[in-house]
């Protein structure tokens, strides 16, 4: 258990006002799949493949979560549904999407295939993610499951803290070491976004392209994201359709990089609010996780995780179906 919860507290480093939950909404047109993949890479690792279903759902266990979703089930029958990529927080360390599972799974109720892969640690995150995104991607394409029923042409992402970074390095964006070095020299204030960020880059290392796993993408989901790595010109390519979450209280700094990245965008983002603090956007922890990951998994008096999940869910299927 010790170990899981070091795990837990790797994983995740990586906007809305409070307002009454909406009227009962109506019932998902599918049920929830989901099936695990290992994809070849130079390290291989593991993705969460969720996907919509016409079969009971079955929960199951892994570890201390349940997946509320049925294992390996028939795909649902009918066009080919749009696919969404999620890249989950941290960066060098790596992680799983386990943490995310339930808003995953909801995305496939509502006839999403979700391709969510477990990035390993790694040195290099800004290049070494977007092509692992990127081989998950071709895995499902290639996979008799799901080649045809997959519609390559409308093609979304999330991503939450690092994983909003790498969302839009995916998205056509260029990060800049320069400019997130720039930004955390002498600051004290958002040590999320910059512990361990050097005071000075060498030139070699701060030249970035765009990166070959670039996906042509119809709309991007952004939670929390890790901002602070882009500069306007390396935004410029960015322009389809953003929707960005922050959390009230979060201990990201909010200037330098959502509200920055915010205004950086060729296209304005629809920009939501939720209390909370910056693990509001991974799911609500089991029971007997709280107590012993305090950090991530319990929020201040008065926020309801479940209660933030069940609107930001329906948020995002909507903010899809809209620009998918």
């Amino acid at each position: 258990m010790r170990v899981l919860i070091a795990v837990l507290a790797l994983l995740a480093t990586g906007n809305l006002r409070a307002r009454a939950d909406p009227q009962t909404p109506d019932p998902p047109p599918f049920h929830a799949a989901v099936t695990r993949v290992t994809v070849q890479d130079v390290v291989p690792f593991d993705a969460l493949i969720a996907y919509p279903t016409e079969a009971t759902e079955v929960p199951f266990q892994i570890g201390p979560f349940t997946i509320a979703a049925s294992s390996d089930a028939p795909i649902a029958a009918g066009k080919p549904f749009p696919i969404v990529l999620f890249s989950h927080g941290n960066g060098r360390r790596g992680g799983n999407s386990l943490i995310h599972r339930d808003l995953i799974a909801s995305l496939a109720r509502q006839g999403f295939i979700v391709v969510a892969p477990f990035h390993p640690g790694t040195d290099d995150p800004p290049q070494d993610r977007p092509r692992q995104i990127h081989k998950a991607l071709d895995l499902v394409l290639s996979d008799q499951r799901f080649a045809t029923h997959a519609d390559p042409a409308r093609l979304a992402m999330m991503g939450f803290s690092f994983g909003g970074a790498v969302a839009l390095v995916v998205a056509g964006a260029i990060p800049s070491l320069a400019h997130l070095s720039a930004y955390c020299r002498n600051r004290t204030d958002d040590p999320r976004a910059c512990d361990g960020v050097p005071a000075e880059v060498p030139p070699s290392a701060a030249v970035f392209a765009k990166s070959s796993d670039a996906l042509s993408l119809k709309a991007i989901v952004l939670m929390e994201p890790f901002g602070a790595l882009f500069d306007r010109d390396g935004l410029k390519s960015v322009d389809m359709p953003a929707l960005l979450y922050r959390a009230e209280h979060s201990d990201l700094g909010a200037e330098g990089n959502i509200f920055a990245l915010a205004a950086a965008l060729p296209r304005p983002p629809r920009m939501e609010v939720t209390p909370g603090g910056h693990f509001i956007f991974m799911d609500p922890c089991p029971p007997e996780l709280q107590s012993e990951a305090p950090a991530i998994c319990k929020d201040t008096p008065g926020v309801d995780r479940a209660a933030v999940h069940r609107r930001i869910e329906a948020e995002i299927a909507g903010f899809l179906r809209e620009n998918m």
